[in-house]
């Protein structure tokens, strides 16, 4: 399991409590309204890569 081998622990929440949801749903609303929406990707190598320097800059960041 890639998780083992990089001994990334998983995030569970409680049941009935969807913290963890709030933050991913906010982090995609981030990306959706400040990069994907203001691009164009003509190939899929593009987008990938734009991904990739856009993922790095926020973890930096």
């Amino acid at each position: 399991m890639t998780l083992t081998v990089f001994k990334i622990d998983r995030s569970l929440s409680m049941k009935g409590c969807p913290y963890d949801n709030t933050i991913t749903e906010a982090v995609f609303k981030i990306k959706k309204k400040e990069f994907i929406n203001q691009m164009s990707f003509h190939r899929l190598q593009h987008l990938k890569l734009e991904l990739n320097d856009n993922v790095n800059c926020y973890n930096k960041h």
